[in-house]
């Protein structure tokens, strides 16, 4: 009896090449690259894409704390500027407060009126004034406040009579010009003011500053009201 193979059948080295042909589908290229023990990796083409991703979240990071702390500085410099200002006109408005109608002697004797001003700066005595050194000074004082050198300065005077006025602290800088106005008691402005004859008193003044790069300043301060004379002792009846 001789042997069949069976039908449909194939021989060992056949099977084996059959084997062999049969592979598994290979990934796509976009889904990233398979290494032999089964990981994953990245291409070439998906790690440019997350480096420019990642530069353009890093870009738009430095530029928001950029403008952050550029902020920051632009109202901490807006805060001192106020700072100065407000500082400025409460030493002026104290110091115009407590103008007294009080004469003084200049460093070679001669008279000074009370209240001497010019479109340019004014002078006066004042009370309320501090003794730091703590000598025997009475609490008033003649203070001066001019342009000087494209600043606005205050000047204060050691002593009412015979000494001149000091150079003075700066108040604002960066001044380009200035123009001060009195107010008299019939409600007229002028440019000067002097308190001769009758230790006259202004009954305002009015400072304009021209600053550099900002908008002008104006500040408008009353003064002290000039005390009423004493009534004349009327003579007795004869």
């Amino acid at each position: 009896m001789k042997y069949r193979q069976p039908p449909f059948s194939c021989s060992p080295v056949q099977g084996a090449a059959k084997r062999r042909s049969v592979r598994p589908p290979e990934a796509p290229a976009s889904a990233g690259a398979r290494y032999r023990d089964g990981q994953r990796g990245f291409t070439l083409v998906e790690m440019l894409i997350a480096l420019s991703i990642f530069a353009t979240i890093a870009a738009m990071g430095v530029s928001l704390l950029r403008s952050s702390v550029d902020t920051q500085d632009a109202v901490q410099a807006r805060l001192k500027a106020m700072g100065g200002i407000n500082r400025l006109r409460a030493v002026m408005a104290n110091d115009l407060a407590q103008a007294l109608p009080r004469p003084t002697r200049g460093p070679s004797g001669e008279a000074v009126p009370a209240f001497l001003g010019s479109s340019t700066g004014f002078a006066f005595v004042h009370a309320g004034a501090v003794n730091v050194d703590g000598g025997p000074r009475p609490g008033i004082e003649r203070v001066g406040y001019a342009l000087m050198a494209g600043e606005w300065r205050r000047a204060t005077q050691p002593m009412l009579d015979g000494t001149p006025l000091g150079a003075g602290d700066r108040l604002v800088g960066d001044v380009a010009g200035v123009a001060v106005r009195y107010r008299g008691a019939d409600g007229s402005w002028s440019t000067t003011w002097s308190s001769d004859p009758g230790d006259r008193l202004p009954g305002a003044v009015e400072i304009r500053l021209t600053r550099v790069g900002r908008a002008p300043l104006t500040m408008l301060f009353l003064t002290a009201p000039t005390p009423p004379l004493p009534p004349l002792a009327e003579s007795p009846a004869p």
